[in-house]
């Protein structure tokens, strides 16, 4: 059985709590609790329950392995769970378009820890782009666009090479389409996008397609760079 003592000032549904402590996904937690694997205070949870400072919680030990892979998405395939790293789902994708780098785990704490962008965890594409860029786009860029569909804060860093037709964006948010949007709003069209890096991990030396399994000294690095003991 494990014991969880909330910490949490706001009160939070039980299934996003315990997403946040690494125990499984929010669909995961509710089959737990329709299981009656969760208790808030001794008492069984019910789905919708919410938990608040001092609330303890016990969940029936359930063995998971914890699994961390790499991934390099060709363009055209379709971002979802991939048969060689089972049970596991990409945190953060990518358009059918695009392609580049993706994180693949079971361990649900490290979604918050990549995905919110408080957290300021990097993100870094190359993109090559039909007509030419200025540095009026870096300009812009820095500052934030917004378009008809969001407002997207300003990118950490972007570069322009290739005679202006290549650009080198880091971001540290991560709405769909993002870069393709701002882009378009500056009348920028894009022709390819890769992510190649996420926070210290590179796409470089992983093949189109291949998966590679993270070694222990590279999930101690992962965790440590998500803030996770």
């Amino acid at each position: 059985m494990k014991e969880i003592k909330v910490t949490t000032t706001e009160p939070v549904r039980i299934n996003a709590f315990l997403r946040d402590q690494g125990i499984g996904s929010r669909r995961t937690i509710d089959d737990y609790i329709t299981k009656n694997y969760v208790t808030i205070n001794k008492k069984p949870a019910t789905l919708g329950s919410k938990v608040s400072k001092n609330d303890i919680v016990q969940v029936k030990h359930i063995t998971k392995d914890l699994i961390y892979a790499l991934y390099n998405k060709p363009r055209g395939e379709v971002t979802g769970r991939h048969e060689s790293i089972p049970g596991c789902e990409p945190l953060g994708r990518l358009d059918k378009e695009s392609d580049g780098l993706l994180l693949y785990s079971n361990d649900y704490r490290v979604v918050d820890a990549l995905l919110n962008p408080k957290h300021g965890r990097e993100k870094e594409y190359e993109v090559v782009i039909r007509e030419k860029a200025t540095p009026r786009v870096i300009t812009l860029l820095k500052k934030g666009i917004r378009t008809q569909e969001a407002q997207y804060a300003p990118v950490k860093s972007v570069a322009i090479y290739n005679e202006g037709y290549s650009l080198r964006i880091i971001l540290t948010e991560g709405k769909k389409h993002e870069i393709r949007r701002m882009l378009n709003a500056l009348n920028l069209t894009v022709i390819s996008l890769k992510r190649v890096r996420i926070m210290s991990f590179v796409v470089h030396g992983l093949k189109s397609k291949a998966v590679h399994i993270l070694t222990p000294k590279q999930v101690e690095t992962l965790l440590t760079e998500c803030g996770i003991k």
